[in-house]
């Protein structure tokens, strides 16, 4: 798993349904722990962990994580 240096807040909370319990996704640390455990090794899944990686590293580019992983959730139909 990535480890996340600087973990910043998503810039909007994403609730994920994979099982009875959503999983709650409001920061980097919370989507690198998600995408370890329910993300394969597609392409989709393989972006959104860059896009965090990238976000942990430069602020500027929360914006763009946090879309990256919404639709990666909502191609894969783990988001309403």
């Amino acid at each position: 798993m990535y480890q996340v240096k600087n973990n910043r807040t998503l810039a909007r909370q994403l609730i994920a349904h994979v099982c009875a319990r959503p999983a709650i996704i409001i920061d980097l640390y919370d989507a690198a722990a998600f995408i370890d455990m329910h993300g394969d090794c597609s392409r989709l899944w393989v972006t959104a962990e860059t896009a965090v990686k990238c976000a942990d590293h430069n602020p500027g580019l929360i914006d763009e994580a946090t879309k990256t992983l919404e639709s990666a959730l909502r191609r894969e139909g783990m988001l309403d």
